[in-house]
C-alpha cells in the first residue's frame, strides 16, 4: 500500500497513532466495524474520532491525476480498492480548469 499521511501541526502523538490505525483498514467490507473497534480501543465516541481524523489527510502515492500529477486524496480508507481499479483519474481542479472537458474514468 502506498499511502501517505500528512498531519496538521496541531496533531499530537496520540492523534497520529489513531490516524495510522484508522488508515490501516484492511478493505474487507467492514468499514463500520473498523470504526467501532477503533472507538472502543481508544475509548472515544465517533464524533471525537472524526474530529481527530480531520487533523490528517491521506493520499495514494500510486494514483495520480493524469493531467497535473496530483496524488489522489482519500476521504475514507474503504475507497482505496475502488480508486485503484479506475483506468484513469482527473482531480477536480483540473476538471474545473478544463471546463469539464476532462472526465473522470474516461
Amino acid at each position: 500500500m502506498s499511502l501517505k499521511l500528512i498531519f496538521s501541526p496541531n496533531a499530537d502523538q496520540s492523534d497520529i497513532k489513531l490516524c495510522e490505525d484508522y488508515w490501516a483498514y484492511e478493505h474487507d467490507g467492514r468499514y463500520v466495524e473498523h470504526v467501532e473497534i477503533l472507538c472502543r480501543q481508544y475509548y472515544i465516541d465517533y464524533h471525537i474520532l472524526f474530529g481527530v481524523l480531520a487533523e490528517c489527510q491521506a493520499y495514494l502515492d500510486d494514483v495520480h491525476c493524469e493531467y497535473c500529477g496530483r496524488p489522489y486524496k482519500l476521504d475514507v480508507p474503504a475507497d482505496m480498492p475502488y480508486v485503484r481499479k479506475q483506468s484513469s483519474w482527473f482531480c477536480e481542479p483540473c476538471i474545473s480548469f478544463s471546463g469539464g472537458q476532462l472526465t473522470v474514468g474516461r
